[in-house]
């Protein structure tokens, strides 16, 4: 869930015994593929898509990440896992959390996440009109060990998507404001954006996916600008798996740039239940209405 913990990993780890190492890796892994159990978002995509998953249905996305700066890469990666439901038509509820080792070989978690989503209309293939959601969201300053920020974080964002020729692109745009607050200390109000495209590529089951945007909003102090690229792959409607590479400056504590790039490799698994679906029947995969638009159930 922070691109950056994986990096403040490298800086701060030690040797440790490589068969505890793997042994917590593989009872991390385990029980965040059970929490999997439902699924959607966008992450490990930042750029949040003006869509949410139809009334009922249970959504969740884990994703495994690693960094790389200056030379190193992290010893050991970070899982994030973000779980969700939409609670009718028009609402949709997300929170989430990272788990990772820190230096001292020890279990670090990072700042919990909570999210809102309201869709006010959907987006409909080939439309001129896109679909327009809003979402609010705030990280809350309890955590452990390298993966928890020392404050909190807020954000506001509207969201725009276009579905173009068939679905076979997809437009995204964020436009908001964030706050950041570290413990303590004064808060800081900036302007969030984010663009991002959703590309067929090679095969209708293959897209090639790409961003830029202003920071994680669900991390503190994010630098003013970042990107993220790679490729996503939908065997079935309610299953997709991303492979993604993110770039970003480093910034020091006092949020200087230090000249060194960060780079992130993530591996995600997005799945979609039908749990609490009105009636028992099956929820729709490109998902809700929306607000202001005609049901479609």
């Amino acid at each position: 869930m922070k691109q950056i913990h994986a990096i403040e990993i490298i800086q701060n780890t030690s040797n440790a015994n490589n068969g505890t190492r793997r042994n917590i890796s593989i009872l991390i892994a385990a029980v965040l593929s059970m929490l999997a159990t439902e699924s959607k978002a966008v992450r490990p995509f930042v750029t949040d898509d003006a869509r949410i998953v139809d009334e009922g249905q249970v959504e969740a996305e884990t994703w495994l990440e690693a960094g790389h700066v200056g030379g190193d890469w992290s010893p050991f990666p970070a899982y994030n896992v973000m779980i969700g439901t939409s609670v009718n038509q028009w609402l949709e509820l997300i929170a989430g959390v990272g788990v990772g080792r820190d230096s001292n070989d020890e279990l670090t978690y990072s700042n919990p996440a909570f999210q809102t989503k309201i869709l006010f209309n959907k987006a409909e293939i080939d439309s001129i009109m896109p679909g327009f959601a809003f979402g609010a969201g705030a990280t809350f300053d309890t955590g452990r060990g390298d993966m928890h920020d020392v404050g909190s974080n807020y954000y506001i964002i509207g969201m725009s998507t276009w579905r173009f020729n068939d679905d076979k692109l997809m437009l995204h745009t964020n436009y908001g404001a964030r706050m950041d607050r570290e413990r303590g200390g004064p808060q800081r109000i900036t302007p969030y954006w984010g663009i991002g495209f959703d590309l067929e590529a090679f095969h209708p089951e293959a897209r090639l996916i790409g961003e830029v945007f202003a920071g994680d909003p669900l991390v503190l102090n994010e630098p003013k600008y970042a990107s993220q690229f790679g490729i996503r792959w939908l065997p079935s409607d309610y299953l997709n798996l991303d492979v993604t590479f993110g770039l970003q400056p480093e910034l020091d504590e006092g949020r200087n740039k230090t000249g060194r790039l960060e780079f992130t490799g993530q591996i995600g698994i997005r799945m979609l239940f039908d749990v609490f679906t009105p009636g028992g029947k099956p929820g729709r995969a490109d998902g809700a209405d929306g607000l202001f638009s005609n049901p479609s159930y």
